[in-house]
């Protein structure tokens, strides 16, 4: 049980990582015109990378 806690874990990490990634290939004046900071679309990652099964 703990150990798949941890698994759970690494691989929401994992998939917020992947997520960041394309988020970081946006400029300043992209993530302008669609209305979002850098910081917002990391909360986002975050919480999406929370329903990742598999």
């Amino acid at each position: 049980m703990f150990i798949t806690a941890i698994f759970d874990v690494l691989k929401r990490y994992v998939h917020y990582r992947t997520q960041l990634a394309y988020v970081d290939q946006l400029d300043e004046r992209t993530l302008r015109d669609i209305g979002f900071t850098r910081d917002q679309l990391h909360a986002e990652a975050w919480e999406r990378a929370a329903f990742v099964r598999a």
